[in-house]
């Protein structure tokens, strides 16, 4: 079973980024959250600007939140 989680939006601003690898566009609205695996945001730290995208724009959330 994969592993999920809650991934948010914490900027005021739009955030999308492409996995071209494995066919994914993800684009979050200020505040919104999606609930993605944990595989995908690995596969986003190898893309060009993804560590920024995580760091700066998205927030990870455990299941306790």
């Amino acid at each position: 079973m994969e592993q999920m989680c809650n991934v948010k939006n914490r900027s005021g601003s739009h955030v999308v980024y492409n996995i071209p690898e494995i066919g994914v566009r993800r684009t979050f609205a200020p505040g919104e959250i999606k609930r993605l695996s944990f595989e995908e945001l690995e596969k986003l730290t190898y893309q060009r600007g993804g560590m920024e995208i995580l760091t700066r724009f998205l927030q990870i959330q455990d299941e306790a939140t």
